[in-house]
């Protein structure tokens, strides 16, 4: 009498389709690898890009210029040397500078004296960063780690980030209509850098550097020399 043992195994739909299967994940592990990879390098992207933004935002809180930080007095409007000629600061019928800008209210206190008299002038740029910080020429040529005390706290995605911060003064000249006109055009003006002179305007440009990044991050804004008022405090 003939016996016939069964025995388990796999049938071949199921070996078949188990391959296919296999076949698939190894299709998609390089898709996913690279996804993951895709997603870490935007984080850091975009943790550089809020960086950039908070040191510039903090960049333009300061006065405009070392001049101007004389808390005795409002924030006055410097005198400048090489400033579009529409800026320049209205003359007395003697020809002495009286201090105020064309446009100025006689009452106003911005002008471009001191309390004592003197008249203020922009620095020169040989002369930015006397290391205070109190204004924003004080930033130009820092550079500031990602990991520095303002950024001490929270978890980064990259800590070799290095946010490097130039100040500049551009042209103050538009390049289209006057500052008599409803409407001025400034084409590319932060390109129009000017050298050994002072404006009305300060450039600033904040970068991001960083081994891990794949494409430049940089950041600019400006500053004019329009002067500031000074909060009054009251004592009860």
């Amino acid at each position: 009498m003939m016996r016939t043992n069964m025995r388990n195994a796999i049938a071949m739909v199921e070996l078949i389709f188990a391959i296919v299967i296999m076949g698939i994940v190894m299709m998609s592990a390089p898709m996913l690898i690279s996804q993951a990879s895709q997603s870490s390098l935007q984080v850091v992207v975009q943790e550089a890009i809020a960086a950039d933004a908070s040191e510039l935002g903090m960049i333009l809180t300061r006065d405009w210029d070392e001049s101007g930080t004389d808390e005795t007095i409002e924030s006055p409007i410097l005198a400048v040397t090489n400033g579009d000629l529409e800026l320049e600061m209205a003359l007395f019928p003697d020809g002495n500078s009286s201090g105020r800008r064309a446009g100025t209210p006689a009452g106003s206190t911005r002008t471009s004296f001191s309390s004592i008299g003197t008249e203020l002038s922009a620095t020169l740029e040989g002369a930015f960063n006397d290391g205070d910080g109190d204004d924003i020429d004080d930033f130009n040529g820092q550079s500031t780690p990602l990991t520095g005390t303002r950024y001490a706290l929270g978890d980064l995605a990259d800590v070799n980030i290095t946010i490097n911060t130039t100040v500049k003064y551009i042209s103050d000249s538009p390049t289209a209509a006057t500052y008599n006109s409803e409407l001025l055009t400034f084409n590319n003006p932060f390109d129009n850098n000017v050298t050994g002179v002072t404006t009305n305007i300060k450039s600033v440009t904040s970068q991001v550097s960083s081994d891990n990044l794949d494409t430049a991050i940089k950041l600019q804004a400006f500053s004019c020399n329009i002067g500031t008022y000074t909060l009054k405090t009251r004592s009860f």
